[in-house]
């Protein structure tokens, strides 16, 4: 792992549609985008940020998510998630997030912790076989 800069940080946009609503998500009824595709947004913007400053099989995985979903918004609006890294503390990074709407209108925001770990390591753990 490379050294990691505090104020690193990276955007993923993304439109409302049918496949990421409340409905679709089976997190409500309502065709509005839904907070677990808002959330994964914001995790794709935290993987984008800390990817220079991973090496070999490096990667991150989520350890921790504290978010709020403070404005709904509907089918045909473009949402952008933004994630900087606020805190590296050895593997833990911790990143501020936030989307918000084609108005500049903030929709959610939060800190998302991730922690690098080896790829092939993790992995052989989930497989159940030992290093």
């Amino acid at each position: 792992m490379k050294q990691i800069y505090i104020g690193a940080s990276a955007k993923e946009k993304t439109v409302v549609s049918s496949a990421n609503t409340a409905r679709a998500a089976q997190s409500g009824s309502l065709l509005v985008f839904a907070t677990p595709f808002m959330i994964a947004l914001m995790e794709k913007a935290t993987c984008r940020a800390v990817g220079p400053f991973l090496e070999d099989d490096e990667t991150t995985v989520g350890t921790g998510i504290s978010v709020s979903h403070d404005k709904a918004s509907g089918i045909g609006e473009e949402i952008t998630a933004y994630a900087e890294i606020a805190n590296v503390n050895g593997r833990k990074i911790t990143f501020n997030v936030y989307a918000e709407n084609e108005k500049s209108e903030i929709i959610g925001k939060g800190e998302i912790e991730r922690f690098v770990v080896s790829g092939e390591k993790f992995m052989s753990k989930i497989n159940g076989k030992k290093d």
